[in-house]
């Protein structure tokens, strides 16, 4: 059976449940309380506690499921970083000061170079303070047995406030990188140099090299202060529409009193999807066996703005099948790129990583509008069509996957 076939009123109810997503999505973010709504933030919270409500009348049961989450890591590894690379150079230079003690401080500071690379992997920011979040999960049951789950995902937080623009994100980290290479590579070359191992033209003023780079290190200790830590971007994009149009395809089976046959349709709202997907990995780590017991698929649902630009991400044969199924029923055209912001800090990578079938439904393509990630990200950009497109295929989808 296809979703569109549940009712001859199927067109109008499901707009109306789509002008419901957008509308209290709109009021939400309108409402004074969506400036901090950062990972484990207060208003993070409060969405959480509202959904709650919305989805205790579409669902036969809500719960809530608390974690910690490493709020500050990409603070505290950039900080880290700094003074890695700082010491690392200060070592270089003395180096060339203290020539008796040469080895020894380029040995030094090869290891500090070293432990800023593992700094720039994240290997430390799980140091920083812990702080609670939370994850929604409401479940309505089917018709008969529970033999399948869907799972309608989206994040509850925000992206944290930033003082930079996204694009000079990117080129500080890459050439912080390119810095933390170069420092490698000094202190290699220096310490074969000094040992009499290689030899070439410029070898009697290689030294000297460290004194510029040395201004590599400056530049994690901006990318640290660019993050505000207790503040959020209004985030009505990413991802307060995502939340509000997995809440709004619930509302539309409790309202026309629909159960699918042996699936439970259920929405799970995460936590801290910027501090790490933190969310998302508790629920896997805690729910993953349960979820096994069945044929669970789960569907995120992100940063939806644009209806003609919907694209797919899927991972094992169950979810591919079932997306291009929707795709067909909805009638609703999916573009086929491979958008790399979703998978690098989708909600998608930790239920892959745990071996769901899973897929993300999302507006964003190659390249990420302009408005993304930024105080421009507000209810000016919500589309109604968007979230209509959206809300059709995960409904034909669930439908699909309950045969």
């Amino acid at each position: 059976m296809k979703a569109s076939e549940t009712s001859e009123r199927y067109e109008g109810k499901l707009r109306e449940c789509c002008n419901y997503a957008a509308r209290t999505a709109k009021n939400f973010a309108a409402a004074g309380n969506n400036s901090k709504r950062q990972a484990c933030g207060p208003d993070e919270k409060l969405l959480a506690d509202t959904l709650k409500g919305d989805l205790a009348a579409f669902c036969d049961t809500v719960t809530e499921d608390k974690f910690t989450a490493n709020q500050s890591a990409y603070i505290l590894s950039n900080l880290l970083i700094f003074i890695f690379m700082i010491l690392s150079a200060a070592a270089g230079i003395c180096a060339c000061i203290f020539p008796e003690y040469s080895v020894i401080l380029l040995i030094a500071a090869f290891v500090l170079a070293f432990l800023a690379l593992l700094g720039f992997f994240g290997a430390f920011g799980g140091t920083s303070k812990n702080v609670e979040g939370q994850n929604i999960f409401a479940v309505r049951k089917p018709e008969g047995e529970t033999k399948k789950r869907v799972i309608l995902e989206a994040n509850l937080d925000a992206p944290f406030k930033r003082k930079i623009s996204p694009k000079a994100v990117v080129i500080l980290k890459t050439v912080t990188f390119i810095g933390i290479i170069l420092y490698l590579v000094f202190d290699v070359v220096e310490f074969l140099v000094l040992k009499d191992q290689i030899d070439f033209f410029a070898s009697k003023f290689f030294t000297y090299i460290s004194f510029p780079l040395a201004l590599f290190a400056f530049i994690p200790l901006v990318l640290s202060r660019s993050v505000i830590a207790g503040a959020s971007f209004p985030g009505v994009v990413d991802n307060l529409v995502g939340c509000y149009t997995a809440a709004g395809a619930l509302r539309y089976m409790s309202e026309m009193n629909l159960r699918l046959k042996e699936t439970e349709l259920c929405v799970l709202l995460t936590g801290a999807k910027n501090a790490n997907r933190s969310g998302a990995r508790t629920y896997c780590k805690y729910h993953a066996d349960e979820d096994a017991a069945f044929e669970t698929t789960v569907i995120s649902i992100d940063s939806i703005f644009n209806a003609d630009t919907i694209t797919v991400l899927s991972s094992g044969k169950r979810a591919t099948d079932a997306l291009a199924a929707a795709a067909t029923n909805a009638g609703v055209e999916i573009l086929s790129t491979s958008p790399k912001y979703i998978k690098k800090n989708g909600s998608m990578k930790a239920f892959k990583k745990s071996k769901y079938a899973c897929a993300t439904i999302t507006s964003l393509g190659d390249s990420l509008p302009a408005y993304f990630g930024t105080e421009k990200d507000t209810a000016e950009n919500i589309n109604v069509k968007a979230i209509e497109n959206t809300m059709k295929l995960a409904l034909e989808a669930a439908y699909a996957i309950d045969g």
